[in-house]
């Protein structure tokens, strides 16, 4: 297990939350592919996902994101990712927590339709 948590750690650049952290393993505990912080021409996505026909990116909102003015930021930024291809994904959360953790990542596995890995 301690292995396994040091690669999510490798392959996290930034200051990820907990939420990010928590989701990662989740992620690699499941086998399933994805890269993090991983550079679009507009934004860094939290997580990429190599899907075809449409690649997926997801993004982890926590409260900074609750925003007024961060919220019309973010739905302008992906309005664009969306016109350019990609499968949004957005993971919104006020605060931490491993009943809304496993919710997210049933978001994430049904986006990807993995869900039936559980």
């Amino acid at each position: 297990m301690s292995g396994q948590r040091s690669d999510w750690r490798e392959r996290i650049h930034a200051n990820p939350s907990r939420m990010e952290q928590e989701l990662a393993i989740r992620l690699q505990e499941d086998g399933i592919r994805y890269q993090t912080q991983v550079e679009i021409p507009v934004t860094t996505a939290d997580f990429y996902f190599p899907r075809e026909p449409r690649p997926v990116l997801a993004f982890v909102d926590g409260q900074v994101h609750l925003g007024k003015a961060q919220m019309v930021k973010d739905e302008e930024l992906r309005l664009l990712l969306r016109k350019k291809g990609y499968k949004v994904l957005e993971l919104g959360y006020s605060s931490y927590s491993d009943k809304k953790r496993d919710e997210l990542y049933e978001e994430v596995l049904i986006s990807l339709g993995a869900s039936n890995l559980r």
